[in-house]
């Protein structure tokens, strides 16, 4: 069931930014506070997304706060593992403002 509902939500996606002429985008804070279900989620998103046509389709922006997480954080490890799959990444490590 879990697989289904993530290839539901990622045609879903797909759909939109295929049909809508403009980058669909998502933005989640506090992502250090993700439970594992979230950040998979997200994976599926971000590996689907390095999987169409126009990549350029799906546009995704998470916050963590760093001072609060470790390398071993389930969302860093997740990033790593999508990057390995071609998925392109920028980070921008933001001083106090």
């Amino acid at each position: 069931a879990r697989k289904r509902i993530l290839y539901l939500l990622c045609k879903f996606v797909e759909a939109i930014a295929s049909s809508s002429g403009a980058p669909v985008t998502l933005f989640l804070d506090d992502l250090q506070w993700a439970d594992m279900a979230s950040i998979e989620v997200i994976r599926q998103l971000l590996l689907n997304s390095g999987s169409l046509n126009n990549s350029k389709d799906f546009f995704f922006c998470g916050c963590v706060r760093q001072e609060e997480v470790n390398d071993d954080h389930p969302f860093f490890q997740m990033l790593s593992t999508v990057s390995q799959f071609g998925v392109d990444l920028t980070t921008i490590n933001l001083t106090c403002m």
